[in-house]
């Protein structure tokens, strides 16, 4: 197996479950390569304006801000994704790989899906995921039928899926550190 996904409606807990799990590969010394995503606020009125891509190294860099009139990045609902600093920092995140790392990624979702050359590089992951040459954990919507790259994801042989929900929030959390750990140890 070197394939886990992790799935539930948005706020459910799935970034707060790839953080901690990314926490504990730290703590053994598993190297990891990656990146996670996080809501912005508005500091004052507390009203959610956008989303970071946020590196496990700790950069940051805007992946997508509410759309003003006239922008020309492509857009997801009321969000302008901001493709070029989502590239810059997003793209060498997903090339830190080496042999050892597993490859943590919160999210595909569609807004990351707006970038040709993100897609791209999911698409030669998924083959190196395929051959089991990369040990890869990632986050996807509920509704991702009709995705074509997280469908192809969930075909490949040996792929667990962990399913978040408010209710099992806690003992997902233990199952997919579990699920991950053997992912790890297999190697």
């Amino acid at each position: 197996m070197t394939l886990i996904l992790v799935t539930g409606m948005p706020g459910v807990g799935k970034t707060t479950i790839m953080c901690k799990v990314s926490d504990e590969l730290a703590k053994r010394n598993v190297p990891i390569a990656g990146f996670y995503t996080e809501e912005v606020r508005d500091p004052r009125a507390g009203d959610r304006t956008g989303f970071d891509v946020v590196t496990f190294g700790g950069q940051r860099a805007p992946l997508a801000r509410i759309a003003s009139t006239g922008t020309k990045n492509p857009t997801v609902g009321r969000y302008s994704v901001c493709i070029e600093q989502f590239e810059r920092l997003a793209l060498p995140a997903l090339d830190e790989r080496q042999a050892k790392a597993v490859l943590l990624l919160d999210e595909i979702g569609r807004m990351e899906l707006k970038s040709r050359a993100f897609v791209e590089r999911m698409n030669a992951i998924v083959k190196e995921v395929g051959t089991g040459r990369q040990r890869f954990v990632a986050t996807v919507p509920l509704k991702s039928s009709g995705i074509e790259l997280i469908e192809r994801l969930k075909r490949i042989n040996g792929c667990q899926i962990f399913h978040v929900k408010p209710s099992n929030r806690e003992e997902m959390y233990g199952q997919v550190r579990d699920a991950v750990f053997r992912l790890v140890d297999s190697k």
